[in-house]
Protein backbone atom coordinates (compact mmCIF):
# COMPACT_ATOMS: atom_id res chain seq x y z
CA UNK A 1 0.00 0.00 0.00
CA UNK A 2 1.04 3.62 -0.47
CA UNK A 3 1.55 4.06 3.27
CA UNK A 4 4.32 1.46 3.11
CA UNK A 5 6.40 3.15 0.38
CA UNK A 6 9.09 4.31 2.81
CA UNK A 7 8.59 1.63 5.42
CA UNK A 8 11.91 -0.08 4.60
CA UNK A 9 14.74 1.86 2.88
CA UNK A 10 16.68 -1.38 2.35
CA UNK A 11 14.04 -2.45 -0.15
CA UNK A 12 14.31 0.76 -2.16
CA UNK A 13 17.01 -0.54 -4.46
CA UNK A 14 17.47 -2.43 -7.73
CA UNK A 15 17.76 -6.21 -7.50
CA UNK A 16 21.26 -6.36 -8.95
CA UNK A 17 22.56 -4.32 -6.01
CA UNK A 18 21.86 -7.30 -3.77
CA UNK A 19 24.72 -9.18 -5.41
CA UNK A 20 27.39 -6.48 -5.67
CA UNK A 21 28.86 -6.85 -2.19
CA UNK A 22 30.10 -10.36 -3.11
CA UNK A 23 30.81 -9.66 -6.77
CA UNK A 24 33.29 -6.89 -5.94
CA UNK A 25 36.83 -7.60 -4.90
CA UNK A 26 36.91 -4.85 -2.27
CA UNK A 27 34.28 -2.61 -0.68
CA UNK A 28 36.47 -0.99 1.97
CA UNK A 29 36.13 2.56 0.65
CA UNK A 30 34.08 3.90 -2.24
CA UNK A 31 33.18 7.29 -3.66
CA UNK A 32 30.50 7.96 -6.28
CA UNK A 33 29.33 11.08 -8.10
CA UNK A 34 25.87 11.99 -9.33
CA UNK A 35 25.79 13.96 -12.58
CA UNK A 36 23.51 15.87 -14.93
CA UNK A 37 25.29 14.61 -18.04
CA UNK A 38 23.00 15.97 -20.75
CA UNK A 39 21.96 19.51 -19.80
CA UNK A 40 22.66 22.32 -17.38
CA UNK A 41 20.09 22.53 -14.59
CA UNK A 42 18.80 24.15 -11.44
CA UNK A 43 19.50 21.77 -8.55
CA UNK A 44 16.29 21.18 -6.61
CA UNK A 45 14.87 18.39 -4.49
CA UNK A 46 17.98 16.25 -4.05
CA UNK A 47 18.60 17.40 -0.48
CA UNK A 48 15.08 16.54 0.66
CA UNK A 49 15.07 13.18 -1.13
CA UNK A 50 18.34 12.19 0.52
CA UNK A 51 17.30 13.08 4.04
CA UNK A 52 13.77 11.71 3.71
CA UNK A 53 15.28 8.24 3.27
CA UNK A 54 18.57 8.28 5.17
CA UNK A 55 16.93 9.61 8.34
CA UNK A 56 14.84 6.44 8.62
CA UNK A 57 16.39 4.16 11.25
CA UNK A 58 17.04 0.65 9.99
CA UNK A 59 15.73 -2.14 12.23
CA UNK A 60 16.29 -5.88 12.50
CA UNK A 61 12.79 -6.39 11.11
CA UNK A 62 13.73 -4.43 7.98
CA UNK A 63 16.84 -6.56 7.53
CA UNK A 64 14.74 -9.72 7.86
CA UNK A 65 12.28 -8.42 5.27
CA UNK A 66 15.16 -7.86 2.84
CA UNK A 67 16.47 -11.34 3.55
CA UNK A 68 13.07 -12.93 2.92
CA UNK A 69 12.50 -10.92 -0.25
CA UNK A 70 15.95 -11.75 -1.62
CA UNK A 71 15.20 -15.42 -1.10
CA UNK A 72 12.02 -15.10 -3.14
CA UNK A 73 14.04 -13.46 -5.93
CA UNK A 74 16.73 -16.16 -5.81
CA UNK A 75 19.50 -13.68 -4.93
CA UNK A 76 21.77 -13.75 -1.89
CA UNK A 77 21.67 -10.29 -0.24
CA UNK A 78 24.43 -8.81 1.98
CA UNK A 79 22.45 -9.38 5.18
CA UNK A 80 25.50 -9.28 7.46
CA UNK A 81 26.32 -5.81 6.20
CA UNK A 82 22.96 -4.46 7.29
CA UNK A 83 23.01 -6.34 10.57
CA UNK A 84 26.20 -4.39 11.27
CA UNK A 85 24.42 -1.14 10.36
CA UNK A 86 21.83 -1.94 13.03
CA UNK A 87 24.28 -3.17 15.67
CA UNK A 88 27.23 -0.81 15.15
CA UNK A 89 25.68 2.35 13.70
CA UNK A 90 22.36 2.65 15.48
CA UNK A 91 20.49 1.74 12.31
CA UNK A 92 21.80 4.61 10.16
CA UNK A 93 23.89 4.27 7.01
CA UNK A 94 27.54 5.16 7.72
CA UNK A 95 27.90 7.36 4.66
CA UNK A 96 28.42 11.02 3.84
CA UNK A 97 26.51 12.85 1.14
CA UNK A 98 27.91 16.12 -0.21
CA UNK A 99 25.94 18.32 -2.57
CA UNK A 100 25.95 21.74 -4.14
CA UNK A 101 23.46 24.09 -2.46
CA UNK A 102 19.87 23.77 -3.68
CA UNK A 103 19.04 26.40 -6.30
CA UNK A 104 22.55 26.32 -7.79
CA UNK A 105 22.96 26.36 -11.58
CA UNK A 106 24.83 23.15 -12.40
CA UNK A 107 26.51 23.22 -15.82
CA UNK A 108 26.26 20.14 -18.00
CA UNK A 109 28.41 17.31 -16.62
CA UNK A 110 28.57 18.60 -13.04
CA UNK A 111 29.14 16.06 -10.26
CA UNK A 112 26.58 17.99 -8.22
CA UNK A 113 26.63 15.37 -5.46
CA UNK A 114 29.30 13.07 -4.04
CA UNK A 115 28.62 10.08 -1.79
CA UNK A 116 31.14 8.03 0.23
CA UNK A 117 31.17 5.63 3.14
CA UNK A 118 32.48 6.80 6.50
CA UNK A 119 33.46 3.42 7.94
CA UNK A 120 35.73 0.82 6.39
CA UNK A 121 33.95 -2.06 4.69
CA UNK A 122 30.69 -0.23 3.98
CA UNK A 123 31.48 0.92 0.44
CA UNK A 124 28.50 -0.93 -1.02
CA UNK A 125 26.13 1.38 0.88
CA UNK A 126 27.30 4.29 -1.29
CA UNK A 127 25.15 3.19 -4.22
CA UNK A 128 22.50 1.14 -2.44
CA UNK A 129 20.01 4.02 -2.69
CA UNK A 130 21.09 5.06 -6.18
CA UNK A 131 17.53 4.70 -7.48
CA UNK A 132 16.19 7.15 -4.89
CA UNK A 133 19.01 9.62 -5.48
CA UNK A 134 18.38 9.60 -9.24
CA UNK A 135 14.68 10.29 -8.78
CA UNK A 136 15.74 13.86 -8.02
CA UNK A 137 15.90 14.18 -11.81
CA UNK A 138 12.19 15.11 -11.76
CA UNK A 139 12.30 18.10 -9.36
CA UNK A 140 15.55 19.25 -10.97
CA UNK A 141 13.84 18.93 -14.35
CA UNK A 142 10.75 20.90 -13.33
CA UNK A 143 12.82 23.59 -11.60
CA UNK A 144 14.94 23.94 -14.74
CA UNK A 145 11.85 24.11 -16.95
CA UNK A 146 10.31 26.82 -14.75
CA UNK A 147 13.62 28.68 -14.86
CA UNK A 148 13.66 28.61 -18.66
CA UNK A 149 10.03 29.82 -18.83
CA UNK A 150 10.86 32.73 -16.51
CA UNK A 151 14.03 33.53 -18.44
CA UNK A 152 12.07 33.60 -21.70
CA UNK A 153 9.52 35.98 -20.19
CA UNK A 154 12.28 38.19 -18.83
CA UNK A 155 14.00 38.31 -22.22
CA UNK A 156 10.78 39.28 -24.06
CA UNK A 157 9.91 41.81 -21.36
CA UNK A 158 13.29 43.47 -21.76
CA UNK A 159 13.18 43.40 -25.57
CA UNK A 160 9.63 44.83 -25.76
CA UNK A 161 10.08 47.17 -22.78
CA UNK A 162 7.06 45.71 -20.98
CA UNK A 163 6.47 46.23 -17.27
CA UNK A 164 6.62 43.48 -14.64
CA UNK A 165 2.97 42.51 -15.17
CA UNK A 166 4.16 40.72 -18.33
CA UNK A 167 5.77 38.07 -16.11
CA UNK A 168 2.34 36.92 -14.89
CA UNK A 169 1.29 35.61 -18.33
CA UNK A 170 2.41 32.01 -17.61
CA UNK A 171 -0.08 30.20 -15.36
CA UNK A 172 0.11 26.66 -13.98
CA UNK A 173 -2.81 24.42 -14.96
CA UNK A 174 -0.86 21.35 -13.93
CA UNK A 175 -2.39 19.72 -10.84
CA UNK A 176 -4.89 17.37 -12.47
CA UNK A 177 -2.40 15.97 -14.96
CA UNK A 178 0.11 14.59 -12.47
CA UNK A 179 0.75 10.91 -11.91
CA UNK A 180 0.97 11.35 -8.14
CA UNK A 181 0.80 13.87 -5.32
CA UNK A 182 4.55 13.58 -4.93
CA UNK A 183 5.10 14.67 -8.52
CA UNK A 184 2.58 17.48 -8.00
CA UNK A 185 4.54 18.58 -4.94
CA UNK A 186 7.83 18.81 -6.79
CA UNK A 187 6.42 20.45 -9.91
CA UNK A 188 4.31 23.05 -8.12
CA UNK A 189 7.03 24.11 -5.70
CA UNK A 190 9.43 24.34 -8.64
CA UNK A 191 6.94 26.53 -10.49
CA UNK A 192 6.48 28.79 -7.48
CA UNK A 193 10.21 29.47 -7.35
CA UNK A 194 10.13 31.36 -10.64
CA UNK A 195 6.54 32.05 -11.74
CA UNK A 196 3.51 33.82 -10.34
CA UNK A 197 0.25 32.41 -11.67
CA UNK A 198 -0.96 29.02 -10.46
CA UNK A 199 -4.06 26.94 -9.89
CA UNK A 200 -2.09 24.63 -7.55
CA UNK A 201 -3.77 25.51 -4.26
CA UNK A 202 -1.90 22.72 -2.46
CA UNK A 203 1.44 24.34 -3.25
CA UNK A 204 0.80 27.06 -0.68
CA UNK A 205 1.07 24.44 2.06
CA UNK A 206 4.71 23.99 1.10
CA UNK A 207 5.62 27.50 -0.11
CA UNK A 208 3.49 29.91 1.95
CA UNK A 209 5.81 32.83 1.17
CA UNK A 210 5.60 32.36 -2.61
CA UNK A 211 4.23 35.35 -4.51
CA UNK A 212 1.59 33.50 -6.50
CA UNK A 213 -2.05 34.05 -7.27
CA UNK A 214 -5.00 33.03 -9.41
CA UNK A 215 -8.41 34.27 -10.53
CA UNK A 216 -12.01 33.09 -10.51
CA UNK A 217 -12.95 31.24 -13.66
CA UNK A 218 -15.81 29.43 -15.33
CA UNK A 219 -15.63 25.75 -16.11
CA UNK A 220 -17.83 23.89 -18.55
CA UNK A 221 -19.72 22.35 -15.62
CA UNK A 222 -20.78 25.85 -14.52
CA UNK A 223 -21.93 27.01 -17.95
CA UNK A 224 -23.85 23.77 -18.45
CA UNK A 225 -26.04 24.58 -15.44
CA UNK A 226 -27.77 27.38 -17.33
CA UNK A 227 -30.62 26.88 -19.78
CA UNK A 228 -29.50 30.07 -21.51
CA UNK A 229 -25.72 30.17 -21.90
CA UNK A 230 -25.57 33.97 -21.96
CA UNK A 231 -27.25 34.17 -18.56
CA UNK A 232 -24.41 32.13 -17.10
CA UNK A 233 -21.82 34.61 -18.37
CA UNK A 234 -23.74 37.57 -16.98
CA UNK A 235 -24.07 35.86 -13.61
CA UNK A 236 -20.32 35.09 -13.56
CA UNK A 237 -19.59 38.81 -14.00
CA UNK A 238 -22.12 39.88 -11.38
CA UNK A 239 -21.01 37.26 -8.84
CA UNK A 240 -17.37 38.26 -9.31
CA UNK A 241 -18.22 41.91 -8.65
CA UNK A 242 -20.29 41.02 -5.59
CA UNK A 243 -17.36 39.04 -4.20
CA UNK A 244 -15.18 42.15 -4.49
CA UNK A 245 -12.92 40.61 -7.12
CA UNK A 246 -11.83 42.41 -10.28
CA UNK A 247 -11.24 39.67 -12.86
CA UNK A 248 -12.89 36.50 -14.11
CA UNK A 249 -12.06 34.04 -16.88
CA UNK A 250 -14.80 32.85 -19.24
CA UNK A 251 -14.35 29.54 -21.06
CA UNK A 252 -16.15 30.06 -24.38
CA UNK A 253 -16.41 26.68 -26.11
CA UNK A 254 -18.99 24.85 -23.99
CA UNK A 255 -21.25 25.07 -27.03
CA UNK A 256 -19.85 27.32 -29.78
CA UNK A 257 -16.81 29.59 -29.39
CA UNK A 258 -17.49 31.45 -32.63
CA UNK A 259 -21.01 32.34 -31.50
CA UNK A 260 -19.56 33.68 -28.24
CA UNK A 261 -17.11 35.91 -30.10
CA UNK A 262 -19.67 37.23 -32.59
CA UNK A 263 -22.75 37.62 -30.37
CA UNK A 264 -21.77 37.66 -26.69
CA UNK A 265 -18.33 39.24 -26.38
CA UNK A 266 -19.20 42.91 -26.85
CA UNK A 267 -22.31 43.10 -24.60
CA UNK A 268 -20.58 41.01 -21.92
CA UNK A 269 -17.46 43.18 -22.00
CA UNK A 270 -19.54 46.33 -21.70
CA UNK A 271 -21.54 44.86 -18.82
CA UNK A 272 -18.28 43.83 -17.12
CA UNK A 273 -16.91 47.34 -17.62
CA UNK A 274 -19.88 48.77 -15.74
CA UNK A 275 -19.18 46.34 -12.90
CA UNK A 276 -15.45 47.08 -12.82
CA UNK A 277 -14.54 43.60 -14.03
CA UNK A 278 -11.81 42.52 -16.45
CA UNK A 279 -12.70 39.55 -18.66
CA UNK A 280 -10.18 36.89 -19.61
CA UNK A 281 -11.50 34.98 -22.60
CA UNK A 282 -10.45 31.32 -22.77
CA UNK A 283 -10.99 29.35 -25.97
CA UNK A 284 -10.48 25.66 -25.23
CA UNK A 285 -11.06 23.74 -28.46
CA UNK A 286 -10.78 24.22 -32.19
CA UNK A 287 -8.23 26.70 -33.57
CA UNK A 288 -7.68 28.56 -30.32
CA UNK A 289 -4.99 30.81 -31.81
CA UNK A 290 -7.33 32.10 -34.53
CA UNK A 291 -10.09 32.53 -31.96
CA UNK A 292 -7.80 34.80 -29.92
CA UNK A 293 -7.06 36.82 -33.07
CA UNK A 294 -10.80 37.16 -33.66
CA UNK A 295 -11.37 38.24 -30.06
CA UNK A 296 -8.65 40.87 -30.37
CA UNK A 297 -10.11 42.23 -33.62
CA UNK A 298 -13.48 42.70 -31.93
CA UNK A 299 -11.86 44.29 -28.88
CA UNK A 300 -9.84 46.69 -31.02
CA UNK A 301 -12.74 47.74 -33.25
CA UNK A 302 -15.08 48.28 -30.32
CA UNK A 303 -12.53 50.00 -28.09
CA UNK A 304 -12.84 47.50 -25.26
CA UNK A 305 -10.02 47.89 -22.72
CA UNK A 306 -11.15 45.33 -20.14
CA UNK A 307 -10.64 42.14 -22.16
CA UNK A 308 -7.67 39.81 -22.65
CA UNK A 309 -7.25 36.11 -23.49
CA UNK A 310 -5.65 32.98 -22.13
CA UNK A 311 -4.80 29.78 -24.01
CA UNK A 312 -4.45 26.54 -22.09
CA UNK A 313 -4.71 23.99 -24.88
CA UNK A 314 -1.50 21.97 -25.44
CA UNK A 315 0.82 24.62 -24.05
CA UNK A 316 4.45 24.25 -23.02
CA UNK A 317 7.51 26.48 -23.31
CA UNK A 318 8.11 25.77 -26.99
CA UNK A 319 4.41 26.17 -27.79
CA UNK A 320 4.46 29.50 -25.95
CA UNK A 321 7.32 30.70 -28.11
CA UNK A 322 5.57 29.59 -31.30
CA UNK A 323 2.34 31.24 -30.15
CA UNK A 324 4.12 34.52 -29.45
CA UNK A 325 5.58 34.46 -32.95
CA UNK A 326 2.12 33.76 -34.36
CA UNK A 327 0.56 36.69 -32.51
CA UNK A 328 3.41 39.04 -33.32
CA UNK A 329 2.90 38.32 -37.02
CA UNK A 330 -0.83 39.06 -36.68
CA UNK A 331 -0.33 42.28 -34.69
CA UNK A 332 -1.90 40.91 -31.51
CA UNK A 333 -0.04 42.45 -28.55
CA UNK A 334 1.69 39.84 -26.41
CA UNK A 335 0.32 41.62 -23.36
CA UNK A 336 -3.14 40.61 -24.58
CA UNK A 337 -2.45 36.85 -24.38
CA UNK A 338 -1.55 34.64 -21.41
CA UNK A 339 -0.88 30.91 -21.35
CA UNK A 340 -2.10 28.17 -19.05
CA UNK A 341 0.46 25.38 -18.93
CA UNK A 342 -0.62 21.95 -17.72
CA UNK A 343 1.08 18.65 -18.48
CA UNK A 344 3.31 20.41 -20.98
CA UNK A 345 5.29 21.67 -18.01
CA UNK A 346 6.38 18.25 -16.80
CA UNK A 347 5.23 15.29 -18.93
CA UNK A 348 8.41 15.26 -21.02
CA UNK A 349 10.72 15.12 -18.00
CA UNK A 350 12.42 11.83 -17.15
CA UNK A 351 15.87 10.71 -16.03
CA UNK A 352 17.30 11.15 -19.53
CA UNK A 353 16.11 14.76 -19.86
CA UNK A 354 19.03 16.01 -17.79
CA UNK A 355 21.06 12.81 -18.18
CA UNK A 356 21.09 11.81 -14.51
CA UNK A 357 23.59 9.10 -13.60
CA UNK A 358 25.55 7.88 -10.58
CA UNK A 359 29.06 6.62 -11.27
CA UNK A 360 31.90 5.23 -9.17
CA UNK A 361 34.86 7.58 -8.79
CA UNK A 362 37.00 5.69 -6.25
CA UNK A 363 36.96 1.98 -5.42
CA UNK A 364 39.36 -0.83 -4.49
CA UNK A 365 41.99 1.65 -3.41
CA UNK A 366 42.25 3.74 -6.59
CA UNK A 367 40.43 6.33 -8.74
CA UNK A 368 37.94 4.77 -11.19
CA UNK A 369 35.92 6.08 -14.11
CA UNK A 370 33.53 4.92 -16.76
CA UNK A 371 35.48 5.65 -19.93
CA UNK A 372 33.01 4.36 -22.47
CA UNK A 373 32.72 4.80 -26.22
CA UNK A 374 30.37 7.77 -25.92
CA UNK A 375 31.94 10.91 -24.38
CA UNK A 376 28.59 11.97 -22.88
CA UNK A 377 28.61 8.90 -20.63
CA UNK A 378 32.16 9.24 -19.34
CA UNK A 379 32.51 9.98 -15.65
CA UNK A 380 35.08 11.88 -13.57
CA UNK A 381 37.65 9.81 -11.68
CA UNK A 382 38.57 10.27 -8.01
CA UNK A 383 37.01 12.17 -5.15
CA UNK A 384 36.51 15.78 -6.18
CA UNK A 385 35.46 19.16 -4.92
CA UNK A 386 33.98 22.04 -6.88
CA UNK A 387 35.04 25.68 -6.82
CA UNK A 388 34.56 28.91 -8.77
CA UNK A 389 37.57 30.20 -10.69
CA UNK A 390 38.45 33.90 -11.09
CA UNK A 391 35.96 34.14 -13.99
CA UNK A 392 33.15 32.79 -11.83
CA UNK A 393 33.02 29.47 -13.65
CA UNK A 394 32.55 26.16 -11.86
CA UNK A 395 35.57 23.84 -11.90
CA UNK A 396 35.91 20.24 -10.74
CA UNK A 397 39.23 19.56 -9.04
CA UNK A 398 40.65 16.50 -7.31
CA UNK A 399 39.80 16.71 -3.64
CA UNK A 400 43.37 16.35 -2.47
CA UNK A 401 44.32 19.45 -4.46
CA UNK A 402 41.39 21.71 -3.67
CA UNK A 403 41.74 21.26 0.07
CA UNK A 404 45.02 23.17 -0.13
CA UNK A 405 44.08 25.93 -2.59
CA UNK A 406 40.34 26.63 -2.79
CA UNK A 407 37.08 26.68 -0.84
CA UNK A 408 34.82 23.85 -1.94
CA UNK A 409 31.25 24.59 -3.00
CA UNK A 410 30.02 21.26 -1.63
CA UNK A 411 27.95 21.14 1.53
CA UNK A 412 27.57 18.05 3.69
CA UNK A 413 23.83 17.33 3.72
CA UNK A 414 24.03 13.96 5.50
CA UNK A 415 26.77 12.28 7.51
CA UNK A 416 26.86 9.44 10.01
CA UNK A 417 29.88 7.64 11.42
CA UNK A 418 29.00 6.95 15.03
CA UNK A 419 27.22 4.12 16.77
CA UNK A 420 25.87 6.51 19.37
CA UNK A 421 24.92 9.87 17.90
CA UNK A 422 22.17 10.65 15.46
CA UNK A 423 23.29 11.40 11.90
CA UNK A 424 24.10 14.95 10.94
CA UNK A 425 21.77 16.41 8.35
CA UNK A 426 21.46 19.75 6.60
CA UNK A 427 17.95 20.49 5.38
CA UNK A 428 17.35 22.91 2.55
CA UNK A 429 15.13 25.95 3.12
CA UNK A 430 12.80 26.68 0.18
CA UNK A 431 13.17 30.45 0.53
CA UNK A 432 16.96 30.20 0.40
CA UNK A 433 16.67 27.85 -2.56
CA UNK A 434 14.42 30.32 -4.38
CA UNK A 435 16.73 33.24 -3.67
CA UNK A 436 19.73 31.31 -4.96
CA UNK A 437 17.83 30.08 -8.03
CA UNK A 438 16.58 33.56 -8.97
CA UNK A 439 20.13 34.89 -8.88
CA UNK A 440 20.82 32.82 -11.99
CA UNK A 441 18.37 34.83 -14.10
CA UNK A 442 20.77 37.71 -14.65
CA UNK A 443 23.85 35.61 -15.31
CA UNK A 444 25.57 34.29 -18.40
CA UNK A 445 25.05 30.62 -17.66
CA UNK A 446 28.03 28.29 -17.83
CA UNK A 447 27.25 25.55 -20.33
CA UNK A 448 29.63 22.78 -19.26
CA UNK A 449 31.65 21.95 -16.14
CA UNK A 450 35.37 22.66 -16.39
CA UNK A 451 37.75 19.85 -15.43
CA UNK A 452 41.03 20.82 -13.78
CA UNK A 453 44.42 19.94 -15.26
CA UNK A 454 44.94 17.28 -12.60
CA UNK A 455 41.66 15.55 -13.49
CA UNK A 456 42.40 15.75 -17.21
CA UNK A 457 45.79 14.16 -16.56
CA UNK A 458 44.08 11.33 -14.69
CA UNK A 459 41.57 10.88 -17.53
CA UNK A 460 44.49 10.72 -19.96
CA UNK A 461 45.89 7.79 -18.00
CA UNK A 462 42.61 5.93 -18.44
CA UNK A 463 42.63 6.81 -22.12
CA UNK A 464 46.01 5.14 -22.53
CA UNK A 465 44.48 1.94 -21.20
CA UNK A 466 40.95 2.01 -22.64
CA UNK A 467 40.92 4.62 -25.40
Amino acid sequence: MLKDLRSNPLMLTDAYNLSHQRLKVNTDWEVSHIYNRAEGMILYGFNEMVNSILNIQITKEMVQQLKDSAKVMNIVAPIELFERVVDEFNGYFPIMVQSLPEGTWCPKGTPFAQVRNTAVGFGELVTWLEGIFLQASFPCGTATEAFHIRKYLEDVKKDKKFDDSFLIRAHSFGFRGHRSLEDAYWASTSWNMFLFGTDDVHSLIHTPSAKVGSISALAHKVTQQYDVEYDGYVHAIDATAEAGEKIVALVIDTYDANRFIKKYLVPLARHAKEKGIHLVIRPDSGDVFEQVVDVYKVVKVCGLDNVSAIIGEGMNLQAMKRADLFFNLRSVPLTFVSYGIGGGFYNHINRDTLGFAMKTAFSNGAPRMKFGMEPLKRSIPDAVALYLNKDGQMVAEREEVIEEEYDSLYRIIYCHNSAISEPYKLEADWNDTQRRALENLGKDLQERIILSDSINELVAEFEKIYG
